[in-house]
C-alpha cells in the first residue's frame, strides 16, 4: 500500500508507516516519482506463490478471478469467489463463522452475528460449484 498525503511530519509519515503502508508519499510529487514508486512495490509484492488454488477439480485463478470445476466455469459474486478462496487456502482446517465473518467480511465489532449471512452463502456457493458434478 502506498499513502500519498499532505500530511508530511515525521509523527505522520512513520504512523502511516506503522500502519500497514509499504511507501509513503507526501503531496506535491513527481509524478515520475510516484509511478518509480509503484514499480519498487509491485517488485516487491512479486512471491513465489502460485496465482492459482487447486482442490481436487476446482480450480481457482487469482489473477483473473475465474473458477472451474472440472474445466467449466463457475460464475461466482465477488463476495462467493472472496470465501471460496478463504476456504481453499485453509483446506484441511476448521473454519467457525466467526472466522469468516473476520476474514472474508472484515467484521469485528457487529452486535448481531454474521451466522445466517455466512450460512446462506455458503449455500449458495455448495450449489455453485457442486452443479454438474457427479457428488
Amino acid at each position: 500500500m502506498l499513502v500519498l498525503t499532505a500530511r508530511d511530519t515525521l509523527q505522520d509519515r512513520v504512523a502511516g508507516l506503522d500502519s500497514g503502508a509499504d511507501d509513503y508519499l507526501v503531496k506535491p510529487f513527481a509524478f515520475a516519482e510516484l509511478l518509480a514508486r509503484i514499480r519498487a512495490l509491485m517488485r516487491r509484492g512479486r512471491s513465489a506463490e502460485s496465482p492459482r488454488l487447486a482442490v481436487g477439480d476446482l480450480t481457482m485463478d487469482l489473477i483473473t478471478r475465474k473458477v472451474t470445476r472440472g474445466g467449466q466455469p463457475v460464475d461466482l459474486t465477488v463476495r462467493e469467489f472472496e470465501l471460496l478462496e478463504y476456504l481453499m487456502r485453509h483446506q484441511g482446517q476448521v473454519v467457525s463463522r466467526e472466522t469468516l465473518a473476520r476474514d472474508v467480511w472484515k467484521e469485528t465489532a457487529r452486535t448481531t452475528p454474521l451466522d445466517n449471512v455466512i450460512d446462506v452463502h455458503i449455500a449458495r456457493l455448495r450449489r455453485k460449484v457442486d452443479r454438474g458434478s457427479p457428488r
